[in-house]
């Protein structure tokens, strides 16, 4: 195994999901994107089988033909990846091997903070079986918040599907508890392509600050009247696009419908392209005293 990844234990066969071994290139390039099995080439061992595979992509045939050793299963040759998914067939599966191979592989390292036997990943789970790569990018849009969280503070101090009250109400994604500070953090992937206007300008603040707008109402109303005593509520937006959807979500504060203050303390923006990068507004005396919790975990 090399960094997580495992190669298959058996042959390959047509209409399988690979992706390129980090260490095989393509045409002088690394190839990072997943590969149908087009053709199995049997052997006496599995070093002597070799594959015709099509990018998934690029739609093209690869050439040459490529060894066993050359290729990973996707998304099941991914460690971490493989024991979220656990030992039966995830309806999703498939569409998430398809992925580029820098994301598997960000998804596999993120992962190695998650213990699927005693983390609530059920949710993650049932997310996939809806077989939509939005629903797996808001997954990644939790992950990544986890990791970051967890790297800095540690698992015990950063909790999954916190209760805000205990008694089976709808959970917050995460909470994080520090000695000074109860910060219960709700995570929402605006949808970015999908908002994009049919005419009359590129920035559509609407739809980024609708969707921010509906998580405050659904979520952080009740919320409020629920939390322990000292409670800060952060509500994390992940961004696709950081540089227009942050104008759109200016655009949305800059209209004033009401005092965001009223139903959370502040919130992240964050986004994930080569690294993380994190964003914080506090809106409540409180939510500026958790600034050096989120500046803690952006230097770390």
């Amino acid at each position: 195994m090399r960094d997580g990844i495992a190669p298959a234990e058996d042959p390959f066969e047509p209409g399988d999901i690979v992706h390129m071994s980090p260490t095989v290139d393509v045409d002088g390039h690394p190839h990072r994107y997943a590969c149908e099995v087009e053709e199995v080439h049997s052997g006496d061992s599995l070093d002597k089988y070799s594959y015709s595979v099509r990018s998934v992509v690029q739609e093209r045939t690869l050439h040459p033909r490529f060894g066993h050793y050359d290729l990973i299963p996707s998304p099941r040759g991914y460690e971490n990846i493989d024991a979220l998914l656990g030992s039966r067939h995830v309806d999703g599966e498939r569409l998430l091997g398809k992925f580029k191979r820098p994301d598997l592989e960000k998804i596999n390292a993120c992962l190695s903070v998650v213990d699927p036997d005693e983390d609530p990943t059920k949710d993650w789970l049932n997310e996939l079986e809806k077989n939509d790569v939005d629903r797996i990018n808001s997954i990644f849009a939790e992950l990544i918040l986890l990791y970051h969280l967890r790297t800095t503070y540690g698992r015990d101090q950063v909790v999954m599907n916190a209760r805000i009250d205990g008694k089976g109400s709808k959970d917050f994604d995460l909470r994080v508890l520090t000695e000074d500070e109860d910060v219960w953090i709700e995570v929402v992937k605006p949808d970015y392509a999908a908002s994009l206007p049919d005419g009359g300008g590129f920035i559509s603040g609407d739809k980024t600050g609708n969707s921010i707008n509906n998580k405050l109402k659904k979520k952080f109303e009740d919320a409020r009247d629920h939390a322990p005593d000292g409670a800060v509520l952060v509500l994390a937006a992940y961004l696709e696009e950081q540089i227009t959807q942050g104008l759109e979500i200016s655009q949305w504060l800059d209209e004033d419908y009401y005092d965001v203050g009223e139903f959370c303390d502040g919130w992240l923006t964050y986004t994930h392209l080569t690294e993380t990068e994190i964003g914080y507004q506090s809106f409540t005396d409180a939510g500026e005293r958790c600034r050096a919790l989120f500046d803690r975990m952006v230097a770390e």
